[in-house]
């Protein structure tokens, strides 16, 4: 009886979670602002030759009409980025600045922090709008993101997608991608954001020194993202809020290998038991523990005599509220298609998240 009561809980919290997710994003509202603050762009890459060109080229074609400047972090490169930044600003040096970090600086938890305070330190403007190398702006992407800083708005987040194409890896990736998306215009919208992404990301400068910047972030492998807007919000008269705009759409690129996935997975869970939130911690713990459930249940059906609906009627109502929650963000962002890769990303979901947990819990994962 114990067992059923616990399982039954577990279930109820999955279910209470993402259908809560589902108003969220339901609730998110389009909103184009008109604001023209004085923005700076830092870009920290590291090995970007593969993508660099086109973002470089789809930050050149911004159309923005206040002041602006990008600023690009090339973090101890190894391959040809560094030359196709200093070509490329050579030749854009009115809006573009290139900085290189010392090859030699010593090894870090979190390379990537380091560089975003490099570029953070050299800004000019009152707000930091944050985006990753392998990313592609619409070219009103500056426009849109900016012109959301309007009253006391000091945190805009935007929304990404994955490219790629129809494989099972990137199936999964482009699905798992709008959940995220998803989740995140869900936090901002109900007045708690939980998750955040640095792809597509920013807030006010001043904002960012006067909690101390990364600060105690900086010896975790990430949390340059969703921990610092936890920190952020804290402070007394703080607004934020979510940019739906497809004008604030960021395309991003996936991993092609399920290996590569893994390891970012395994990366992103890495800070898991590190928020401030216990109760959040404690959320996060009780839904992983329903994944390795839904794992384990189906051999212990097999091979301890265990009764069926210990395994069906939860991966049921998983598979029902992801439906829910997944059509809502699909209508919501335009992406009934993706809709396709339901299937493909239920399979891989919970192996994936049960293994990559543990992986980065333990530091057990390789990236750039």
């Amino acid at each position: 009886m114990l067992s059923v009561v616990v399982l039954t809980v577990l279930t109820a919290i999955y279910a209470v979670a993402i259908l809560t997710f589902a108003v969220g994003i339901i609730r998110t509202h389009r909103h184009k602002g008109s604001a023209t603050p004085y923005v700076s762009v830092v870009i920290p890459m590291r090995n970007e030759e593969e993508f660099l060109q086109r973002t470089l080229d789809a930050l050149a074609a911004q159309e923005y009409a206040g002041q602006y400047e990008i600023i690009c972090v090339d973090d101890r490169s190894t391959d040809s980025t560094g030359k196709i930044l200093d070509d490329f600003v050579a030749t854009h040096g009115d809006k573009f600045r290139a900085i290189h970090l010392d090859p030699n600086l010593p090894k870090v938890e979190s390379p990537k922090k380091r560089a975003l305070e490099a570029g953070f330190k050299e800004a000019r403007g009152e707000v930091l709008l944050i985006m990753d190398a392998d990313c592609v702006p619409t070219k009103r992407w500056l426009a849109s993101m900016a012109g959301r800083f309007e009253g006391n708005i000091a945190i805009v987040q935007g929304p990404k997608r994955n490219t790629g194409g129809w494989s099972p890896v990137h199936q999964y990736q482009r699905l798992e991608t709008l959940a995220y998306t998803s989740i995140e215009a869900a936090g901002f919208s109900l007045g708690h954001p939980m998750l955040a992404s640095a792809a597509c990301l920013a807030y006010k400068k001043d904002l960012f020194f006067k909690v101390g910047g990364f600060g105690d972030l900086v010896n975790l492998s990430s949390g340059d993202d969703d921990m610092l807007i936890h920190k952020m919000i804290k402070e007394p008269g703080v607004e934020f809020c979510y940019n739906l705009s497809a004008d604030a759409l960021i395309d991003t690129a996936p991993v092609d290998s399920l290996k590569a996935l893994f390891f970012q997975r395994a990366r992103w869970s890495s800070n898991g038991t590190k928020y401030d939130s216990h109760l959040y911690t404690l959320a996060l713990s009780l839904i992983y523990t329903f994944l390795v459930w839904l794992l384990v249940s189906p051999f212990l059906v097999a091979f301890a005599d265990f009764p069926i609906a210990w395994f069906a009627i939860p991966m049921g109502v998983k598979v029902l509220c992801d439906l829910i929650f997944l059509t809502c963000a699909a209508v919501k962002l335009h992406s009934k298609r993706l809709l396709l890769a339901l299937p493909v990303t239920e399979i891989m979901q919970v192996p994936m998240n049960v293994f990559a947990v543990p992986f980065g819990l333990l530091g057990l994962f390789k990236w750039k």
